[in-house]
């Protein structure tokens, strides 16, 4: 039986094999020069520090800017493309064209002829998905350092080992759907369906809820806070830049930990900052025909309300810290690993089903159930 499945799979497996390592060529030759780059330059050191300047950024992130771009959204398509030609066609190719026939009149069980077809492609898929993930994330390691966005969504998926997960889930998805249809076009179509629905209802509404989130208070400032609005002068949150973390949300609070009212904010701006409300960021005396407020007395002005404020306003930040990155993504690749089982378990079961069709007229139902075992003829 592995060798009937290695004779059916072999073609799938060159192809993928020999794609795979010109793509590691390709990866290994471009990071390395990626890294020479990145401990040459200055962007190491304000890497470390925290605080990269724009142009460093900008000149350090222009190299390799094509690769940068699409070896992360290639990551993602793996584990569709396993699911949609490899999964899908793995039994409804057999259903369609009619040799399982042949094969469920053999000594072999169906589901022994099953489990081994998907035993050998499967832990090849996973096998597949697992080096493509590593080689992607070794690559992009010099540019998530100074990024440090590792929870984006664009980010958390294509790096660590979910594409494990994506791919063990997409794989048994093409291997439903081409149980239940029958056919491998339809097969494949459902699977990419199927597995785009999955992903996005994943990524927006689970995995948010998958571990507690962390509470921290801020003082406001520049970088979490801001003043202005389309009616009149308030207060407002921004989401401040915590490295590497995942922010909810972000809340002014006051003292007692309760969000204020507009009336309330209102009240403290006229009385805390009171050149701000008066001029909208201006000193007395700036308006229109005089001379205008330089950046320097507009931020100095600023960052006097936002201290003034800081007695009776706070920012209550909620967000995943950055300890949580590894731990959610084996939360996220273990929930679609074992959707991946139930989902075997459930085509196994399916496949294995006594009756094959419906008997005729005058024939028994057990004489169906298990046709007879064939028999070479001396």
């Amino acid at each position: 039986m592995i060798w009937v499945t290695w004779r059916q799979f072999r073609a799938q497996a060159i192809v993928t094999v020999t794609a795979l390592a010109a793509f590691a060529l390709l990866v290994v030759v471009t990071g390395e020069h990626l890294r020479h780059l990145y401990d040459m330059s200055d962007i190491s050191g304000c890497a470390a520090r925290g605080a990269c300047a724009h142009p460093t950024v900008s000149t350090f992130g222009g190299h390799e800017r094509i690769l940068s771009a699409l070896l992360g959204p290639a990551l993602l398509i793996v584990p569709l493309l396993i699911g949609m030609f490899w999964g899908a066609p793995l039994l409804a190719r057999e259903l369609e064209t009619g040799s399982y026939r042949l094969v469920w009149t053999q000594s072999i069980t169906r589901r022994r002829w099953l489990l081994v077809k998907i035993a050998i492609v499967g832990l090849v898929a996973l096998a597949v998905a697992g080096l493509a993930s590593w080689l992607v994330t070794w690559w992009y390691a010099p540019l998530d350092k100074f990024n440090m966005n590792r929870f984006d969504p664009s980010v958390f998926t294509e790096r660590g080992i979910v594409a494990i997960g994506y791919t063990g889930l997409a794989f048994t998805v093409g291997l439903a759907a081409g149980a239940i249809l029958r056919r491998t076009l339809p097969a494949m179509a459902a699977t990419f369906v199927s597995f785009i629905a999955a992903r996005i209802i994943f990524t927006f509404w689970i995995r948010p809820h998958l571990l507690p989130a962390a509470h921290a208070v801020q003082q406001l400032g520049a970088g979490n806070a801001g003043i202005g609005g389309p009616q009149g002068v308030s207060l407002f949150a921004t989401s401040p830049t915590i490295a590497n973390a995942w922010v909810y949300s972000a809340t002014i609070v006051d003292n007692a930990g309760s969000a204020p009212s507009v009336g309330r904010i209102h009240a403290l701006l006229a009385a805390r900052c009171p050149q701000i409300v008066s001029g909208a960021g201006l000193p007395p005396g700036s308006g229109p025909g005089k001379a205008a407020a330089t950046p320097s007395v507009v931020n100095a002005l600023f960052s006097k309300c936002m201290s003034n404020l800081s007695r009776q306003l706070h920012l209550l930040v909620t967000y995943q810290p950055s300890s949580h990155y590894w731990p959610l993504q084996a939360l996220e690749t273990a929930i679609f690993l074992a959707a991946a089982l139930v989902l075997i378990g459930a085509t196994v079961w399916r496949v294995g089903r006594r009756t094959v069709r419906k008997p005729a007229a005058g024939e028994s139902s057990e004489r169906t159930a298990r046709p007879p075992v064939l028999k070479a003829v001396p």
